[in-house]
């Protein structure tokens, strides 16, 4: 495919996930996605409970972000106030409130799909080998578990990607820019043959942006201001914004991520182990394949 060669196959499928995740949790946080990255991890951690309520500390939370202390705490602050989350003797945890919601389960099956849906085309294009880990003898991957998988490659994202987006909101804009383009560019071979560069047609506007992620169109300009120009992140044209592909040139960066949430490929070992099946994953779904999100 030659979209492929423009934009490598891992970056914009881990664009399209971190879009899905990050268009429906910014909506919940009102744009916040430093409130929604602490939200992710209080999920992640109750989730490591039989029961569901695990428990972390303010401190281990900031240390496990990588986020000054009273950051975190103003944001849990936040949470407890929408009743998301609550304090117990041995530290925070979602709330029994939160679990009886039940738009929060259909959040949970979405991000769960999500995931899945990007195992199930990273082994349809070759990025991830369908047999790099040991298969499960229930080839089902539970709510649960696949919740948590995603929850850990959010996570996992923002920090390897720090280097060059110190800010969660910068990936997250970069990553819906990534997502436009290549959806522009792949609707765009069947009405213009195979272009071989991003051109300013596949191009998406601030505005667009802006409406997916639940921020103002203000925030975003601010945001994207540092990136553009020789060696950044993004090229202006005419009709909106579109990557600098040279980026990728020298390999994908920030495809790994760092020891605090693991690696993307052990992050994907975990969950065959606990049951994603690499011959089949589609099996695992909760509902159903979720459809990419549009930036429109």
């Amino acid at each position: 495919m030659l979209s492929s060669r423009i934009i490598p196959p891992l970056a914009g499928l881990l664009a399209e996930f971190h879009t899905s995740i990050n268009v429906a949790g910014m909506r919940y946080f009102d744009g916040n996605i430093d409130r929604f990255m602490v939200f992710c991890l209080l999920l992640r951690t109750s989730l490591s409970h039989p029961d569901r309520n695990g428990t972390i500390s303010v401190h281990s939370a900031a240390m496990s972000l990588g986020r000054p202390f009273e950051t975190v705490r103003r944001h849990i602050c936040a949470l407890l106030d929408r009743n998301v989350c609550e304090r117990t003797s041995s530290g925070v945890m979602l709330s029994r409130p939160y679990w009886a919601t039940p738009a929060n389960w259909r959040q949970m099956r979405h991000a769960h799909d999500c995931f899945v849906r990007l195992v199930a085309d990273g082994v349809a294009t070759g990025a991830f080998p369908a047999t790099s880990a040991v298969q499960s003898p229930n080839p089902r991957l539970s709510l649960d578990d696949g919740v948590c998988a995603a929850a850990d490659l959010l996570l996992a994202l923002a920090d390897a990607n720090r280097s060059w987006c110190p800010e969660s909101i910068d990936l997250a804009i970069f990553s819906a820019v990534l997502h436009a383009n290549k959806q522009a560019l792949e609707a765009d071979r069947s009405l213009h043959g195979n272009p071989n560069a991003l051109l300013p047609r596949h191009a998406v506007r601030v505005t667009q942006i802006a409406r997916a992620l639940s921020v103002p169109n203000t925030t975003v300009r601010r945001r994207i201001a540092p990136f553009c120009g020789s060696g950044g992140l993004y090229i202006r044209t005419s009709n909106g914004l579109h990557v600098a592909t040279d980026r990728f040139r020298n390999g994908e960066p920030g495809n790994d991520g760092d020891a605090r949430h693991g690696s993307i490929r052990l992050i994907i070992q975990r969950a065959v182990a606990a049951g994603l099946s690499l011959n089949d994953p589609a099996q695992s779904y909760c509902e159903r394949r979720p459809a990419s999100p549009r930036i429109d």
